[in-house]
């Protein structure tokens, strides 16, 4: 049934764009469009545009190549200066790839970039010009079972939340008795990826305005101080849980199974629990609001045209047809994976997922990308080891940010 509405879908997208995103007449040629490997759904929706794209323009041929390992097989093509035409780039290995000059520069090619969502275009903007159209994203949002709320008489979660009413809901589930046995208030990972949430939620930025990486650093080490202060209390309170304390592969998976009455996921979680989960009783609502005001986290891509590229024209051509409000609405309507990276398709994804996802896109006014420098691995270990410490009480939330700031600083020195 899916299938079919992706085809009747793809067939509305020919003709509303019949005379949009078409080249002008010119001698065949074939584009290769890299990426990896997503859903079933996502894959038979990333077809169907293409598909009409190729209807428009029927002297492009699209060459759709979803490999495995894709980040090792683009550093290879890199390497070898035979890479594709359009490519995904995630929000972490944009500033390096432009860098590195494998990725043309959008400024004058892309179509209505006032469209997109600013927390997106600020990604992919170096130098003041935005060099890719943002595919697609997603926000962390806080998930919660509303059947053991109930049970334990304690008022649902909402956007007016602090810090201080979840860690008084987590404890107030705790103490009511009605929670099954192995199940806690809240389930969240000892992960820098969510840890960093509190961090923006506490005022912390990651980078100055001269592009330094700054996480902990002067005026923002008591923001990052308070935000594993918050998190590490939590677990050491027993009021939260890692996804493997739970015995689950992820702490969605936990919260389907009931294991936790709260976590924090993004937007991929609503067809998972949809899928895996039909009978559990759930919402969401906008991650609360720390010391510093509301903050999320965004994750991303975007489709990047390559620098080295015998085809410009037609590969922006077919860039536009996937990013532009038609290409968008065509994703919003299906419902699936992440959100459309425009404003415009924010009503039609909303209708096509319910209620459950207006913290996301509500959320996206305060988004902010957890990007890290390139070679900084060893900062994101550091800060991820440190963390666990924290969460077991082994180590204070200072000495934790001083290890994993001494560590940003040698990186930035090399």
């Amino acid at each position: 049934m899916r299938t079919n509405r992706i085809l009747m879908l793809a067939l509305v997208l020919v003709a509303a764009l019949a005379l949009v995103g078409v080249v002008a007449a010119q001698d065949p040629v074939t584009i290769i469009l890299m990426g990896h490997g997503s859903s079933p759904a996502e894959e038979e929706a990333l077809n169907a545009q293409v598909a009409a794209f190729m209807e428009a323009n029927p002297n492009i041929t699209v060459d759709v190549q979803l490999v495995p390992d894709y980040d090792t097989v683009l550093q290879t093509a890199f390497a070898s200066g035979d890479y594709p035409n359009v490519f995904y780039v995630g929000q972490s290995n944009f500033r390096n790839f432009v860098e590195s000059g494998v990725i043309a520069n959008g400024a004058g090619s892309i179509e209505s970039p006032e469209g997109f969502y600013p927390a997106l275009t600020s990604i992919y903007t170096y130098d003041g010009d935005l060099y890719c159209p943002p595919k697609d994203f997603s926000n962390l949002a806080l998930e919660y079972n509303t059947d053991l709320f109930d049970a334990a008489g304690v008022e649902y979660p909402n956007a007016d939340w602090t810090w201080d009413d979840l860690q008084a809901a987590a404890q107030a589930l705790a103490d009511s008795g009605t929670l099954p046995e192995g199940t806690v208030p809240f389930a969240m990972n000892p992960d820098i990826d969510r840890v960093f949430a509190f961090y923006s939620q506490a005022g912390g930025q990651f980078y100055d305005d001269e592009g330094n990486f700054v996480f902990g650093q002067g005026d923002n080490f008591d923001a990052a101080v308070a935000a594993l202060d918050f998190t590490g209390g939590l677990a050491q309170a027993g009021l939260t849980a890692s996804s493997s304390d739970l015995g689950a592969g992820w702490t969605g998976e936990a919260f389907g199974q009931a294991k936790a009455a709260m976590t924090m996921e993004g937007n991929w979680i609503v067809g998972y629990l949809n899928d895996t989960f039909p009978e559990l009783n759930w919402g969401t609502t906008t991650l609360p609001a720390g010391p510093g005001g509301d903050a999320t986290l965004t994750f991303s891509e975007a489709y990047c045209v390559g620098a080295d590229n015998d085809h410009p024209d037609e590969s922006w051509a077919l860039v536009n047809f996937l990013t532009n409000e038609a290409g968008a609405a065509f994703i919003a309507e299906n419902g699936f994976g992440p959100m459309p990276s425009r404003t415009a398709a924010s009503e039609a994804w909303l209708a096509a997922v319910g209620d459950v996802g207006q913290a996301f896109v509500d959320g996206s006014d305060v988004a902010v990308a957890p990007v890290t420098p390139a070679g900084f691995g060893e900062f994101r270990d550091a800060l991820g080891n440190a963390l666990g410490e924290v969460f077991r009480g082994n180590i204070d939330s200072a000495d934790a940010v001083d290890q994993a700031v001494a560590v940003a600083e040698e990186l930035a020195n090399e």
